[in-house]
């Protein structure tokens, strides 16, 4: 008697265990799967933001056509995972700014260094995503390359424009130094872009050109200003200057 009801807390004890394991293992699950949703939502939204983003700055329809589809790609395979009561609002989200984008709307001027880098984020980070589109074959290789093409050659004019009004404001606000850094970095992305396009070599030569012409107009004013300080005279006609007074050479 007493091994029969010691066996059968033995099998109690066991079954116990086995359904206590099996909970657990349940709630292993559960957290795997709950973590792997966050995860998955939150690359969907990373693709979301950039998709605003680059809505304020680029031009090309199916460029944001494919960055919405592969965020929508995300939501319905975080749905497949486990069913989510938001999934249906985020989706409706992504159908409004597909809905609300109008290229002739876009950013086609960048006016301070947080703008142009603003823009750099948007067509970087773009380029990025449609890597990854082209790998899970959303877009074909070639649709992939033009786009890419597309997209640096259009970062590069809008970078170069705006780093060149930029210098051309720093020169006629008589900073040389800044004026020169701002044509330094427009020159580079040309030099180091590996986008060919005609007359690019003519506008590196622009660049130079206009930088050499700030710096001689700013040395010929500079001798001017001299020439008129020296030539300077008092109300009774004695030159305001005391070197010219003594027969010294003013020194710059």
């Amino acid at each position: 008697m007493n091994y029969l009801v010691i066996t059968i807390f033995v099998v109690i004890g066991i079954g116990a265990l086995l359904i206590a394991q099996k909970i657990a293992q349940r709630e292993h699950q559960k957290r795997l799967i709950q973590s792997k949703c966050k995860r998955i939502l939150q690359r969907a939204n990373d693709i979301f933001d950039i998709a605003t983003l680059a809505c304020s700055y680029i031009k090309y329809d199916d460029v944001i056509d494919a960055l919405l589809k592969h965020y929508k790609h995300y939501i319905h395979q975080r749905e497949q995972l486990h069913p989510q009561t938001d999934t249906s609002a985020l989706l409706t989200q992504a159908d409004t700014l597909k809905t609300q984008y109008n290229p002739n709307d876009i950013i086609i001027e960048l006016k301070s260094d947080n703008e142009i880098n603003r823009c750099k984020q948007a067509f970087n980070k773009t380029i990025q995503i449609l890597g990854a589109c082209a790998s899970k074959r959303f877009i074909d290789t070639e649709s992939y390359k033009r786009m890419k093409h597309n997209l640096k050659f259009t970062l590069i004019q809008l970078e170069v424009d705006a780093y060149e009004e930029l210098a051309d404001i720093a020169g006629e606000k008589k900073d040389p130094a800044m004026a020169t850094n701002y044509y330094k970095y427009a020159k580079k992305i040309l030099i180091e872009s590996d986008i060919n396009f005609d007359g690019k070599h003519e506008h590196i030569r622009e660049i130079n050109r206009k930088n050499q012409l700030l710096f001689g107009n700013i040395v010929k004013e500079k001798i001017e200003q001299q020439i008129e300080s020296e030539n300077a005279v008092d109300e009774y006609g004695f030159p305001t200057d005391l070197n010219v007074m003594s027969g010294k050479a003013k020194k710059d």
